[in-house]
């Protein structure tokens, strides 16, 4: 299975790139025409260093696991597997992708440029798609007039990849990507909030959908360390330390879980390797992801403490926190737990502080606060709702009752 969350990209080298123009289109319009080149761009090496510098950044910041998707029949997919598998040049496919662009947007996205790239990533063949947006400013330059020093400005409308840009959506796909039953690789979307790639672009111009799903990794990060405390033979006071730290982490208002940070933050030395190897054996990467807390927040919001004499405590985290809640382990296998606040109520079986209710209630008879377990169907009776058994039930022919001597 082939998904590790990669956050490294130093490897990424482009090497030929080729620039398209992709105009806006209006809806319920034909499609305006394409400004397709013919050729490769021209970069200079301070070009080609800033361009790798900036999408490196780009893809280890915000860098998703992408894979193809056959049900949303790109035809990306396939374009980027000819060029990989050196069937198809890069003028060519390239010309393919800015029409499946085009195509994929609707009336709300802007004109643009596509740039498509022949890449290395690790020494591998790699394609790297960019769409890009044009940007503004202003430029100066120093110069002498009439013997006077001065500076002259120009307004430049055409600059490309500034260093406050994030007007821009990319993908790479490598021949690692290309052994599995599916096109897989990377997307980054710096307009969109958190690490989600624009729906168009990841779905209808990609092709592609998340390989790893937030929430999932998540809740696996989250079951997988809570089955881990549970299986190893951890002190007491050290097991509330981690659960406790786990759900600290995951309800922080940091958008990304690092789980190799989290262990060499929270867990005693002699456990941290254990811990790293568990979560590899469980599916959860050790490399950063993003946090989506969605499917666990419940589980979030108390701990649960149980005994082996059959108690069990359930206790808001903030009372853990704060030390009204206490667990104590006494070093012969037993733990004390100690609970220090006010009594507010009390109760018998898992109903308590809750009225039972009888199925049909009659207005005569006395309200029951609460029915004894066992005992649900023994309620007293007024003596004027007792019924008669049927030698006292009074005849229903009008005859007198025998006269008792």
């Amino acid at each position: 299975m082939w998904w590790e969350v990669r956050t490294d990209f130093k490897g990424l080298v482009v090497e030929q790139a080729i620039v398209h123009g992709v105009p806006k289109q209006a809806r319920n319009e034909e499609p305006p025409p394409l400004q397709l080149s013919q050729t490769f761009c021209h970069l200079d090496e301070e070009v080609r260093a800033e361009l790798q510098s900036k999408l490196r950044d780009v893809f280890a910041k915000l860098g998703r696991e992408v894979v193809e998707d056959p049900e949303l029949k790109s035809p990306l997919p396939d374009a980027v597997r000819s060029f990989l598998g050196a069937e198809r040049e890069l003028v060519e496919v390239s010309g393919e992708l800015a029409y499946a662009l085009r195509d994929s947007q609707n009336g709300s996205s802007s004109a643009g440029l596509l740039l498509v790239a022949a890449a290395r990533l690790d020494g591998q063949r790699a394609l790297l798609v960019v769409k890009m947006e044009h940007e503004t400013g202003m430029q100066t330059n120093a110069i002498v007039a009439d013997g006077l020093r001065t500076f002259t400005m120009e307004y430049l409308d055409d600059l490309l990849f500034t260093q406050k840009s994030k007007v821009y959506k990319v993908a790479l796909f490598s021949e690692e990507g290309t052994t599995g039953a599916g096109l897989q690789g990377w997307a980054a979307d710096p307009q969109t909030t958190g690490k989600a790639v624009a729906r168009f672009f990841l779905e209808r111009f990609l092709g592609c959908r998340h390989q790893n799903d937030p929430r999932e990794l998540t809740r696996r990060f989250h079951d997988a360390t809570m089955d881990w405390v549970n299986s190893r033979p951890i002190e007491a006071d050290a097991r509330m330390k981690y659960v406790m730290a786990v759900m600290v982490e995951l309800q922080n208002t940091v958008s990304d879980l690092d789980p190799t940070e989290f262990i060499k933050t929270h867990l005693q030395e002699q456990h941290q390797a254990d811990l790293t190897a568990f979560l590899a054996d469980s599916d959860v990467p050790v490399g950063v992801f993003e946090k989506n807390t969605e499917l666990i927040s419940t589980r979030l919001e108390k701990m649960r403490v149980d005994l082996s004499n059959g108690a069990f405590l359930v206790a808001p985290l903030e009372a853990v926190q704060d030390g009204t809640v206490q667990v104590k382990d006494l070093g012969d296998g037993r733990t004390t737990v100690t609970v220090t606040a006010k009594l507010t109520n009390t109760g018998s079986g898992a109903s308590a502080a809750r009225s039972a209710k009888p199925a049909q209630q009659l207005p005569e008879r006395p309200a029951q606060k609460e029915v004894l377990p066992g005992f649900e169907s023994v309620l007293a009776l007024p003596t004027q709702l007792k019924r008669t058994t049927q030698t006292e039930r009074p005849p229903v022919t009008g005859e007198l009752p025998p006269t008792q001597s």
